[in-house]
């Protein structure tokens, strides 16, 4: 037999980032003479002798050889007898990954490139270089693709910091001169006319100066040109709205001029020049224990983390950082997941409402499964009578690829909406192959799950699409910006394909109120470092905390409405003709609402609360219902505008 030493790879994804000792071991009657292994599937062996040919014996060899190798072993007695071959995998990768930018050249970039770097891994290596962050003069940006219009004419530095499979990691600085050429500026006219920031007219006196100039330029008639060019600015300067696109044709053109008079500014060096840098870190899978009962406890939550299909490698990081939240805000955390032995609760509380109506809220963590991992019959009607009795729910990430597709269509609006995919991401970030950047956008801030949270930030993490777009049914906190990781560079080839998303408007966080209970899901939660950093379970908390009922939220939304409505009409609590007028105020401010028009939904919400009030639309319950939500999402729209 055979063990390595260091036992655990000092690598992340199971490599090592340095030599590894083979331990052999092996007994004989008439004693081993050698130990023998090989590096290339058995065309050689390299012998390792042991003295005094003892019945036991061991042996041990230093691997330096790169890559995934399958490491052949074997002993050798004293008689010649050679023993059947073992094989041990050893994967080492020790060298950094590089980058390079082909649109560079000697420094310099036109203004109408794409600077996407090329990212290599030393063959053999670990392979799946990721972009861990990216700089542009400094500032953090996510990692897509650079177009050079979108720059200044001058000197700029990109830095791009690198991790493969292995976590080998490295810095790459690269500093670049954009220019500018006459080929340049007539590509730039003709992309600002496409996308209707130049009427088509300028752009065609435009581009008929710069022909002008350029055949004089040819012709050697520099000062010729230069006055072409300077009426070029003229045009530009009186027909085209102040703003960049404006600045940059005027801004090009000059340079085109300086140019032509020899008065370019002296260049800085460039060059593209590495630095060491720090790789992901492991993180361990924490120990866990139930979590003492405290019977001061402000109240119980329950974690479900079950499943059936696949299995998030956080989930046991998220149950022992919601056990943290549990002791630092003094509630109690039961679980219930048979695949954590050493944390989980016997037996089912789905099989009892009352075992259910214990927990104040219960967080579905991850509990992927096709088939679900509730029980159809004697789980999910139990499930579904403590939500409609005021029961919480918080769902996390993969909570959302839980039960087939139209097998369990409450819970899919309970949830929000069903995980349909995800974009690929590279094992360079670690513990989440899965994983890309991507930027958040904080919708509402009043919520206590969001209101730490800046306007915008980024994140990483596993991006899940949904079978529906689910805004006109929740209440949106957070979403992604699209824009932010479509063409991401670490995500196959997205950075020349754009990735297949949700068109433009993707809800990642939100919240409701459904079926009698309160309900909040967050679909981010995939990389186990999230359950590290306090922002993002600050998030969980605010989640359980008003589930729990522990704190408030406004958690209004239109089809919660739109559902009172319609039942009230359906009981005769609304006069059929109050109904149709709240129903068709409410089409209007939902519509506004769904095109940012928020202005225009608010009106029409006054409406509803001023039909409400008026004793003659029917029940006095009823309609003191109907004004308070009508009111919810007034205030949820004003907000909305506040802060657009």
């Amino acid at each position: 037999m055979a063990t390595l030493s260091p036992s655990a790879p000092t690598g992340q994804n199971n490599w090592y980032r340095g030599s590894v000792t083979l331990n052999m071991s092996a007994t004989d009657d008439v004693g081993i003479d050698k130990f023998q292994y090989s590096l290339n599937g058995g065309a050689a062996y390299i012998d390792v002798p042991v003295a005094g040919a003892p019945a036991s014996a061991t042996a041990s060899a230093v691997i330096t050889q790169e890559g995934n190798t399958s490491v052949r072993y074997r002993a050798v007695d004293t008689s010649g007898n050679v023993a059947a071959f073992r094989s041990i995998s050893v994967r080492i990768d020790t060298r950094v990954p590089a980058a390079s930018y082909p649109a560079i050249t000697d420094g310099h970039v036109g203004h109408v490139a794409t600077l996407i770097p090329t990212r290599t891994d030393p063959t053999p290596g670990s392979g799946g270089v990721a972009v861990l962050n990216m700089y542009l003069d400094g500032k953090l940006v996510p990692p897509l693709p650079v177009q050079t219009s979108d720059l200044s004419l001058g000197v700029h530095k990109l830095a791009v910091h690198l991790s493969d499979a292995a976590s080998n990691s490295a810095k790459y600085t690269q500093t670049f001169i954009v220019t500018t050429s006459f080929a340049d500026v007539g590509t730039l006219i003709a992309r600002f006319v496409t996308a209707g920031s130049v009427p088509a007219e300028v752009g065609a006196a435009l581009q008929a100066k710069l022909d002008q100039a350029k055949a004089l330029a040819d012709a050697g008639s520099a000062k010729e040109a230069r006055q072409v060019l300077n009426e070029f600015v003229s045009i530009a300067g009186d027909r085209i709205a102040h703003g960049s696109v404006r600045n940059t044709l005027v801004g090009d053109t000059r340079y085109l001029i300086d140019q032509l008079n020899g008065r370019l500014a002296p260049e800085p060096a460039t060059g593209l020049k590495s630095e060491p840098a720090e790789g992901p870190k492991f993180i361990p899978d924490p120990v866990l224990a139930p979590l003492p009962h405290n019977p001061h406890a402000d109240y119980n939550v329950l974690v479900f983390s079950k499943t059936t299909g696949f299995r998030h490698d956080h989930i046991p990081h998220t149950v022992a950082a919601i056990q943290k939240l549990g002791i630092a805000h003094n509630f109690n955390v039961d679980v219930y997941d048979p695949q954590l032995p050493t944390v989980t609760l016997p037996t089912s509380p789905f099989l009892s409402l009352d075992t259910l109506k214990q927990y104040d809220t219960i967080v579905f963590e991850s509990n992927v499964g096709h088939p679900g991992p509730l029980n159809a019959i004697t789980e999910q009607p139990n499930f579904e009578a403590y939500m409609h009795q005021g029961g919480g729910y918080v769902g996390i990430h993969g909570a959302a690829d839980s039960f087939e597709i139209g097998t369990w269509p409450w819970y899919g609006d309970l949830v929000g909406g069903f995980f349909t995919s995800h974009p690929n991401g590279q094992n360079g970030f670690g513990q989440c192959g899965s994983c890309i950047h991507t930027e958040v956008v904080t919708e509402d801030k009043t919520h206590p799950a969001t209101a730490h949270l800046p306007a915008r930030w980024m994140t990483v993490d596993e991006l899940y699409n949904f079978d529906r777009n689910m805004r006109a049914d929740v209440h949106t906190l957070l979403s992604l910006n699209e824009d932010s990781y479509q063409r991401s560079l670490n995500s196959g080839n997205a950075a020349t394909n754009p990735l297949q998303l949700m068109n433009g408007d993707h809800p990642i966080t939100w919240c409701q109120n459904w079926d009698g209970g309160k309900a909040f899901s967050t679909i981010l939660g995939h990389f186990r470092t999230q359950y590290y950093d306090d922002s993002f379970m600050r998030i969980i908390l605010g989640g359980i905390e008003t589930t729990a009922d522990r704190k408030g939220a406004n958690c209004s939304s239109y089809r919660e409405t739109s559902l009172l409505i319609e039942a009230d009409r359906a009981a005769g609590l609304l006069t059929a003709a109050a109904a149709d007028a709240a129903g068709a105020a409410l089409d209007i401010a939902r519509d506004s609402y769904l095109a940012t028009n928020y202005t225009t939904a608010i009106p029409a919400l006054n409406s509803i609360v001023a039909l409400a009030n008026d004793k003659a639309s029917g029940d006095a319950a009823a309609r003191s219902e109907l004004a308070r939500q009508a009111r919810e999402l007034r205030e949820w729209m004003q907000n909305l505008n506040r802060n657009r």
